[in-house]
């Protein structure tokens, strides 16, 4: 590696970070639910987070041209500790205030994941980056799988309030591990013109064939994706395996059980062409939900949602490598300032379509439509092969 002793920092860092943000929704949602007892006013609350994390994610590379990667990491990471304990002295006051603290969270979240992916490359060489990529994956799962029953078990005891407090303390620590990253240096002898800062990393992106392909494929992906949401997979449960509510976090936890598995062969893996793993992982994601509409039985439903987790991991990592050793170092954080705006609106799109198709449609068509989509981007990778490999020599 470059420089373990920041990538250490980063890695550790964002596992506080992303457990933070795991926690504090679940102490809001019990709050929030307990004042106003509406699931209306629950679904507000990703809603507000999806958009306003597009809109930070949009903005980032404006940020990107006049400060340092360490510097905008920092900032959002102390700007959430303040927010947060703004949130924590308004949780009883009223939604439309708690709203906009959380959408001022999620816009300094939407600069956070960017800066992250910019970083890795220049911390562990391209050399490492499959190994890196994979490692962080798999904390990322482990920290989701673990955060979401430990928040609801610590709310049952103790409330949401508390929670809070408890993610500020993380996302206090998080803040001043970011101080042990190395700066890099800011190259960026002039500020273009607003226009060419938020337009440029477009430019770029969409001018060169490889990057161009992987965010297309992340688009569909994350488009497909939003199949898998809570919301739908409750009523999956009870219309198509005809089970009780605990097979829906049978279902969630087997599907990213997928994902830690995925990680932890995906670096293994590295020598079979990423044009490879992205198109079988298309494939196999299209089939195995075909399947997952019609299961013979339940159990055959939670293998299945493992399987998908482990294919969609590999797809996933192969098509971030890509990208990250695809991209110049310099263009790297308005690459995934372009990607993360790109999935993050197809998600919240998606996940308002699929919605409306499981509502008047029926369940089985929304998944049939995602099969549609990961097939087709099996396709697409297909066609596009040529362009989709590691450039893993320094």
């Amino acid at each position: 590696m470059n420089d373990r002793r920041s990538f250490l920092f980063l890695w550790v860092s964002q596992i506080l970070a992303n457990a933070g943000d795991v926690l504090y929704i679940v102490g809001l949602i019990q709050l929030v639910y307990a004042s106003t007892g509406s699931i209306l006013a629950l679904t507000l609350i990703p809603l507000t987070i999806t958009f306003s994390r597009l809109i930070g994610s949009f903005i980032t590379p404006l940020l990107l041209h006049r400060f340092q990667l360490r510097r905008i990491l920092n900032s959002s990471m102390f700007g959430k500790v303040i927010i947060l304990t703004m949130v924590f002295f308004v949780k009883d006051g009223e939604l439309q205030w708690i709203l906009v603290l959380v959408s001022m969270i999620a816009f300094l979240d939407g600069w956070a994941a960017p800066v992250r992916q910019a970083m890795l490359p220049e911390f562990v060489g391209k050399q490492a980056l499959p190994k890196a990529n994979s490692l962080v994956s798999i904390s990322d799962n482990i920290v989701n799988l673990a955060s979401w029953p430990l928040g609801a078990f610590f709310v049952t005891f103790y409330g949401g309030g508390p929670l809070i407090l408890v993610t500020i303390g993380l996302y206090s620590v998080g803040w001043l591990l970011t101080n042990g990253i190395k700066i890099i240096p800011h190259v960026k002898e002039c500020v273009p013109s607003l226009k060419e800062q938020l337009a440029g990393g477009w430019a770029y992106s969409f001018s060169r064939r490889s990057i161009r392909s992987i965010l297309i494929l992340d688009t569909l992906f994350a488009f497909a994706g939003a199949v898998w949401i809570s919301s739908i997979l409750y009523v999956y449960v009870d219309d198509v395996l005809g089970k009780s509510e605990a097979w829906w976090g049978y279902i969630n936890s087997f599907y990213s059980g997928g994902f830690l598995v995925g990680g932890f062969l995906f670096a293994k893996l590295i020598k079979i062409p990423a044009y490879q793993m992205i198109v079988i992982g298309c494939f196999l994601t299209g089939i195995l939900t075909i399947w997952f509409i019609y299961p013979l039985f339940a159990v055959l439903a939670l293998i299945i949602s493992l399987l998908l987790g482990v294919f969609g991991q590999f797809q996933m990592l192969a098509q971030l490598t890509v990208l990250q050793t695809q991209t110049e170092i310099e263009q790297l954080g308005l690459v995934f300032s372009v990607q993360t705006v790109l999935t993050t609106g197809a998600f919240g799109v998606a996940t308002f379509l699929f919605g409306w198709v499981a509502e008047y449609f029926g369940i089985e068509l929304a998944f049939f439509v995602a099969a549609v989509l990961s097939l087709t981007a099996g396709i697409y990778a297909f066609i596009e092969r040529k362009t989709l490999s590691y450039q893993l020599i320094e």
